[in-house]
């Protein structure tokens, strides 16, 4: 597909016109270029339709980033107009190669959030003591430096200096496309009302970046506080025992590493016993024969999952080709994972994620490449060893069963 730029298709829905299939795969952009915080512009129009997705040609086969897959675990669906806005020029902004316009995009994000003037002027003066990100300080410095030294003169000079002077040429200042100075004084400020943008979209809004998102990590927990209910959440979050004797109803739940195939043994297991210490939850899971045990616990303190690779899953070899088999994929399951893998805890009958926890690093240690190959194959090279086993066995038991042809002569006596 080096030959074609990158496409979004949908099926359209019964009932839906075009331009609103048009705008929810523009919404759908918006919202991803927000996760992935980079610009994605639609080149030449680039709206089409058909029967069959149809991407548009390119003459060039060089000079755009090429992801194997996006990582939607975190994706909002975004349904107040404004917000939608507000993530549309911001997509807007990061997409365009000219400062002037990515400065005006930007700041038409606090316009959206703040209408008024006086308001917008007042909060990005508050804004700014704190503001964080790539090229923001040197940015205010600058600023700083040509003598506007106080929050206020910074965020009105954003301003008059910025939004009004790319905006408007009745009155100056106005920015010259013909004079390089005054672009790239935009685009030194560039950081700061982009900053802005993003801070606004998530305070006024309520849209987080991935970031935020991920400092929370309230993902880890989401499913089981809705498994245990409000109650007993509420109990372990203060780290108190929980009132009377809960009935907790636990699904079975599958074991998973994202991007990776299932693992056999992990799917289908059952809670087997369910504690608590504190704010923690300790939960016990094995499978349906017994061999395989899978625990973990949940810090209702921290938000997190505790899990150690180490520590808490184990299996069992009960000899059969079958047993070797489950140990080899529990093993896969142990490289995977101590490969950055990213787990995730699924309701075992329906798929739906109940938690998860971002990719694991290990900490002073590194895999083995070539001896992890050796032990995979060593529990295939054994599984098949015993079905062979097994095989013969039952060709032997099936010739020992068969029945013979005897004849007997009686003869007389004399």
């Amino acid at each position: 597909m080096k030959d074609f730029f990158p496409a979004v298709a949908m099926m359209v829905p019964p009932g839906k016109a075009r331009h609103e299939c048009e705008e929810l795969v523009m919404r759908f952009i918006s919202m991803l270029s927000w996760v992935e915080e980079r610009g994605y512009a639609v080149e030449g129009g680039g709206l089409g339709g058909g029967s069959l997705p149809s991407p548009m040609g390119r003459d060039k086969q060089r000079g755009f980033m090429i992801c194997d897959e996006f990582d939607l675990s975190y994706f909002l669906e975004v349904t107040a107009e404004k917000a939608m806005l507000a993530l549309a020029l911001m997509r807007e902004g990061r997409s365009l190669n000219h400062v002037g316009y990515a400065f005006l995009s930007f700041y038409k994000v606090l316009e959206t959030a703040f209408p008024r003037d006086e308001k917008r002027i007042a909060w990005i003066a508050g804004a700014i003591a704190d503001l964080d990100g790539f090229g923001v300080k040197e940015a205010i410095d600058g600023i700083k430096a040509q003598g506007f030294s106080t929050a206020e003169e910074v965020s009105t000079h954003l301003f008059k200096s910025g939004r009004c002077a790319m905006a408007h040429g009745a009155r100056k200042p106005i920015v010259d496309p013909d004079i390089p100075g005054d672009l790239r004084r935009l685009g030194s400020e560039l950081p700061i009302v982009r900053a802005l943008a993003i801070r606004a979209i998530e305070q006024v809004f309520g849209v987080e970046t991935r970031g935020t998102n991920f400092r929370k990590h309230l993902y880890e927990l989401a499913g089981f506080k809705k498994i245990l209910g409000p109650e007993i959440v509420k109990f372990m979050q203060e780290g108190k025992p929980p009132s009377g004797d809960p009935v907790v109803d636990v699904p079975d739940i599958s074991v998973r590493i994202r991007r990776k195939g299932a693992y056999g043994p992990l799917e289908g297991l059952r809670c087997k016993r369910l504690g608590h210490s504190g704010s923690v939850v300790q939960m016990h899971f094995e499978s349906l024969q017994g061999d395989v045990t899978f625990r973990f616990l949940l810090d209702f303190e921290q938000e997190r999952i505790v899990f150690d690779v180490f520590k808490d899953i184990g299996v069992r070899d009960t000899g059969s080709a079958d047993s070797a088999e489950r140990v080899h994929e529990v093993r896969r399951f142990e490289q995977d994972y101590f490969g950055n893998g990213q787990l995730h805890i699924v309701e075992a009958d329906t798929g739906e994620l109940i938690g998860r926890k971002d990719a694991f690093i290990p900490m002073n240690m590194y895999l083995d490449g070539a001896g992890a190959k050796a032990e995979l194959a060593r529990w295939k090279a054994l599984a098949g060893q015993r079905r062979r086993r097994d095989e013969e066995f039952a060709r032997q038991m099936e010739r020992d069963a068969m029945g013979y042809q005897v004849e007997v002569t009686v003869g007389s006596s004399n």
